[in-house]
């Protein structure tokens, strides 16, 4: 896992070290498939169901819940889109708070939050 925008190469490597710390008995298993990418995080961790105009329906940031979250939203969105719409209204009145700092300090405070639990995963905290 990187806090970066740069992936590592060799994927399966990258991760089979911290896997085998955790799961120690997965030893001499093979990683078939592995994948990665930017994450979508909201600030409250939980994804943004908007109407950004009549007739557009909108899900996102899943916080690296993606597979899981997304299928669920999926769900909701066809809900919606057959006029039950209760469980997105439901999610849409979900606060959304915008990053501290606006547009100007975006990049430079989120480089420093990544920075920061990023030691903070490296020293086991």
């Amino acid at each position: 896992e990187t806090y970066g925008y740069r992936f590592p190469a060799d994927i399966p490597k990258t991760v089979l070290k911290p896997m085998l710390a955790i799961y120690p008995q997965l030893r001499g298993t093979r990683i078939d498939y592995a994948w990665g990418g930017t994450l979508a995080i909201t600030m409250n961790r939980m994804p943004c169901f908007t109407r950004p105009q009549p007739n557009v329906l909108s899900a996102s940031g899943y916080s690296g819940h993606g597979v899981a979250m997304a299928t669920l939203a999926g769900k909701i969105l066809a809900e919606a889109t057959a006029t039950q719409s209760a469980s997105f209204d439901l999610m849409a009145q979900v606060p959304q708070q915008a990053f501290p700092g606006g547009t100007s300090l975006r990049a430079p405070l989120l480089a420093l939050a990544m920075t920061w639990y990023a030691m903070r995963d490296r020293l086991g905290v």
